[in-house]
């Protein structure tokens, strides 16, 4: 209410103002390079909140638009509707966390309108600030709180090294009357020879670690001053101290905390920047080694079986996905993989421990089960070795963690591999599609350049299957079609590639065949007519095959673009002279009785 009264004011002022005011109306900005060259976010926004330009700086104010962040509209809406400019501080959430901002909204009209028609929104990050800020605070308030412990007690010793005096609370556990003429000495733990409260010299702030009452460790910081009589003779030494055994531990959590954030961070940049399966893998195992000082490890990944097993418990099926290190003894992974197995089965019964630590052989190995979605899609296995410490509580800790991330990785590598397959997939016979067809053909051809051998390209197309499915559906059709697919597999052979490239057309890949053992197996190929008519029953015409081959001698190099061209004019002349049968295409010349003029000669073959 106090900036719209303050705002009415200043506009008031300036329609007074407004004839002493300078007339800058010649100039113009040009915002499409402030947009671009701003140094931080600055973005377009219409009428309706659309975004109509934006810097790269800018995108997550663009991501907090398209989400409707209500402080953001508030701002770009004031700007609009008072025809002025608004700045504020906000906090905005996008992808990447919580990130801070002042912006600063500007109303621009049209030539020849008044009202606003978009505002321009310009401003900086402050996160940094913010967070520098936030840490600034927290480091007032632990010297705040160092400051107010730092006379926590004061004391006095005597010549030979007792106390004399004790702060009246007392220090370690100790009343003051419990430490009255005790031997300083007896208190400290092996402090290398240096003993402040005898100290002939100033000491300031020296850590010493000293037994309270109930026999734990504490960490003091001692200043100290020798206690000089007036003869220079040295009586004693008097300071105070400060218990810092709560800092100390806290340090040593801050320190594992950032190691486990380090190897977390690893493994999260990990996901995100490589693509490949096994280098996500290894970096993975390999922090996970490196983080918790184990010799060996591994990562599994579950298999859901389609229904469960015998025992109607577990429905899942380890496959050892990625290992680092020399751990090869058989009773040792056998045992591991019975460990998962069995983690797996209390996981599927019902919430319960997802890690856990076993020795074999002497040897010490954690073993978890990483999960995705409350299903669990994997397990990671460390090993050390023997003669070395058992896993605590803070290994323990980071393998959850890692855990954590590995389900993610997993989950997001099977993701992956499922849409690698689909899109090499035909999706009704299972085949490889065109573009898989095409990228293995491709990647043989070069691997022909430099171990020369025949190879030849059968284009296959399937007769009169336009009426099966005019006159039996196009279920039927599909049903002939994949009948068609699982016949050409099984007859194919191996190193063979069989791929459809797009309703009735087929094709075949070989390699190391001559002309005339290309041909035998095209006419082979033809009698897989039978079975398919064994579906359609009699039908006119009845469904055959016709083939169409390019064959390609040793030592010539045509593209599989051309094969693919040649095969498919050998396969037009059998379908417009007769179908249901084979021609044969040489390259890189067509021989005179294979193809002459445009017309099959000799070169059709026939049962």
């Amino acid at each position: 209410m106090e900036v719209n009264i303050a705002r009415i004011i200043q506009k008031a002022n300036l329609e007074d103002q407004k004839d002493h005011l300078p007339d800058l109306s010649t100039y113009r900005f040009q915002t499409e390079v402030i947009i671009e060259l701003f140094p931080g976010p600055a973005l377009m926004v219409g009428a309706d909140f659309s975004v109509l330009h934006h810097n790269v700086h800018a995108s997550g104010l663009v991501e907090a638009l398209h989400h409707k962040d209500p402080a953001l509209h508030s701002l770009i809406s004031r700007s609009l509707n008072n025809n002025s400019p608004e700045a504020q501080k906000m906090t905005l959430h996008d992808t990447k966390g919580r990130r801070h901002y002042y912006l600063c909204a500007l109303p621009a009209c049209e030539e020849a309108v008044k009202r606003p028609q978009a505002v321009l929104v310009t401003g900086r990050e402050t996160t940094v600030e913010h967070n520098l800020t936030t840490a600034l605070v927290d480091s007032r308030q632990m010297f705040k709180d160092l400051v107010s412990c730092s006379s926590d007690f004061s004391w006095e010793t005597d010549g030979q090294g007792r106390f004399k005096y004790v702060s009246p609370k007392g220090m370690l556990g100790y009343t003051a009357f419990e430490l009255n003429g005790k031997k300083a000495a007896e208190l400290i733990i092996d402090s290398g020879g240096k003993n402040p409260f005898d100290t002939l010299d100033v000491v300031q702030d020296m850590e010493l670690w000293v037994r309270r009452s109930d026999g734990s460790k504490a960490c003091l910081l001692v200043s100290a001053v020798p206690i000089i009589d007036k003869d220079s003779c040295w009586q004693g030494a008097r300071g105070v101290c400060r218990d810092v055994t709560t800092i100390r531990e806290r340090d040593a959590m801050l320190r594992k905390a950032r190691k486990r954030e380090h190897v977390l961070n690893r493994i999260v940049t990990s996901i995100r920047d490589l693509s490949n399966p096994e280098d996500m893998l290894n970096t993975i195992l390999k922090a996970s080694l490196d983080a918790v000082r184990a010799t060996s490890g591994g990562i599994y990944e579950l298999v859901h079986t389609s229904a469960p097993s015998q025992d109607n418990v577990a429905t899942v099926h380890p496959r050892l996905r990625h290992d680092l290190g020399k751990m090869k003894e058989t009773d040792i992974q056998d045992g591991i993989y019975q460990m998962v197995l069995e983690l797996c089965r209390h996981i599927e019964q019902g919430p319960g421990r997802a890690a856990q630590s076993i020795s074999l052989n002497g040897h010490h190995i954690l073993v978890g089960v990483s999960s995705h979605h409350n299903r669990p899609n994997g397990a990671l296995y460390l090993i050390r070795e023997k003669d070395t410490p058992g896993w605590n509580d803070d290994d323990a800790l980071l393998f959850g963690g890692i855990l954590s991330h590995l389900g993610i990785a997993l989950d997001q590598l099977q993701n992956q591999e499922e849409l690698v397959r689909l899109s090499c997939t035909d999706e009704l016979t299972g085949l490889m599609n065109r573009r898989a067809f095409f990228n293995h053909v491709e990647k043989r051809l070069s691997h022909l350049l430099h171990n020369p051998q025949d190879c030849a390209l059968l284009y296959i197309d399937l007769d009169n299957f336009k009426t099966v499915n005019d006159t039996l559906g196009h279920a039927t059709g599909d049903v002939v079609l994949q009948k068609l697919a699982l016949e050409l597999r099984r007859h194919a052979g191996a190193g063979t590639c069989v791929a459809r490239l797009g309703g009735d057309e087929f094709v075949l890949w070989l390699e190391g065949v001559s002309e005339e053992e290309v041909t035998e197996k095209a006419q082979k190929l033809r009698s897989l007519r039978d079975p398919l008519q064994a579906i359609t029953g009699p039908l006119i015409p009845a469904l055959s095959l016709s083939i169409g081959i390019c064959h390609q001698p040793t030592g010539h190099n045509n593209s599989l673009y051309g094969l693919l061209e040649q095969a498919d004019a050998a396969l037009y002349h059998v379908k417009k002279n007769r179908k249901d049968a084979v021609a044969c295409h040489v390259t890189p010349e067509t021989a005179p009785d294979k193809l002459t003029n445009g017309k099959l000669t000799n070169g059709e073959s026939d049962p």
